[in-house]
């Protein structure tokens, strides 16, 4: 039997990886549909809010099933959810059904965003085993990147062919993508064998991990980092405008520049945490994003304040690529789908925590104190713990 190349299988998962990735580009979507159908920006946020969500339960509840379907089935109900959910949503525009948009943006394209992030990741990693950061780096790195490229598309597709059109376009060119992409997926060959050996050893009881402090610590780490840069994400042009005073087209390229930083923290991070550890690269994620949301209150020079977001935003992107990784090294290859799985929970908690927080928090300064405070907590938390985990 040919031997297939690993680096095929990871372009598939950066292929799998940009398509969804355009959820992050979502913000685009507010000002052409408010404009078009009246809903307010709050309604409409809720939905994106409802997409990370279903994202996270579906990696959580349903990576025992991927498992048993393989990579490339899963890879291809990533395809349909995500294909039907943007048709569907551009079916809810046209007719001005708000019920209908939550439905099919909101709960059938994240399912879709589950499926389609949770295989591609678990399946690469199997490719590198030497370098398990820099796989999961660069699958993950391209989630960012299908934000960025969906952003400079979605405006120049609705002035030609409509809100709903552009849904069409976009949801079966996304399908068509992803369905190419899920062919080439597959898991290395083994020999029987070990087939059998990890067969009898590949998951972990639910109840074992709910009595694991190293999975509620993990998870904790995903949630804090997520909640403070999902939130700085969402407010970022406004922010932007308010504090350091910039015009739209600036603030455009602010946005840009954050999905970039948000794609190359990514490969980056996880990478660096290859060659220093998991432990010490999710300490500095908390240290470092201390000390930048502390410049933030200080300051409303440009450049500076432009300069602490894009590193916020890289320590974001990074946590979610070494993640993977850092499963990896305390469960194993093997065992990795299930905690994996439950931790990407936190996004979904997060999604709408860090929005829930700017709702109550409307002082900027008030808002970088806090999530200061929050990732100084951190930090601590993640010394302590690791010392704990190492002397027991």
């Amino acid at each position: 039997m040919k031997t297939k190349n690993k680096w095929i299988i990871a372009l598939a998962g950066m292929m799998l990886q940009l398509s969804i990735g355009s959820i992050y580009a979502y913000s685009v979507w507010i000002k052409p549909i408010n404009t078009l159908n009246g809903w307010e920006n709050d309604q409409l946020k809720l939905s994106f809010s409802l997409a990370i969500c279903f994202l996270g339960l579906t990696a959580a509840f349903m990576q025992k099933f991927v498992r048993k379907i393989g990579p490339k089935n899963a890879g291809l109900l990533a395809a349909i959810f995500f294909g039907i959910g943007l048709l569907g949503s551009g079916v809810a525009i046209a007719i001005n059904s708000l019920l209908l948009f939550y439905l099919f943006f909101g709960v059938i394209s994240g399912i879709g965003l589950g499926f389609g992030y949770i295989t591609p990741v678990s399946v690469v990693v199997k490719w590198f085993p030497d370098r398990p950061g820099f796989a999961s780096g660069l699958v993950v790195m391209s989630f960012a990147i299908g934000s960025i490229v969906a952003s400079r598309l979605i405006l120049p597709l609705i002035a030609s062919y409509g809100v709903s059109g552009t849904f069409y376009l976009l949801g079966s060119i996304y399908f068509f993508l992803m369905v190419l992409a899920s062919f080439c997926l597959s898991l290395p060959d083994l020999n029987k064998e070990t087939e059998m050996c990890l067969a009898k050893n590949s998951s972990i009881p639910i109840r074992e991990l709910l009595t694991d402090v190293r999975f509620y610590s993990l998870w904790l780490f995903l949630f804090l980092n997520t909640t403070c840069g999902i939130a700085l994400i969402s407010i970022a042009a406004p922010m932007a405008r308010d504090i350091i005073h910039i015009d739209d087209a600036q603030a455009i390229n602010f946005v840009g520049l954050i999905g970039f930083f948000n794609g190359f923290g990514r490969l980056f991070w996880s990478s660096a945490s290859d060659k220093i550890g998991r432990w010490l690269t999710f300490f500095l994620f908390f240290t470092i994003g201390t000390f930048c949301f502390f410049i933030l209150t200080q300051t409303e020079n440009a450049l500076l304040f432009q300069l602490m977001v894009f590193i916020i935003i890289s320590c974001y992107g990074g946590a979610f690529a070494t993640m993977p990784a850092f499963v990896k090294d305390i469960y194993g290859a093997n065992k990795m789908h299930a905690p994996f799985g439950f931790i990407l929970t936190a996004w979904s908690a997060a999604a709408f925590a860090g929005t829930g927080l700017l709702s109550f928090i409307k002082d900027y300064n008030i808002i970088f104190c806090f999530f200061a405070l929050i990732l100084g907590f951190t930090s601590v938390f993640c010394l302590l713990i690791k010392r704990k985990l190492i002397c027991r």
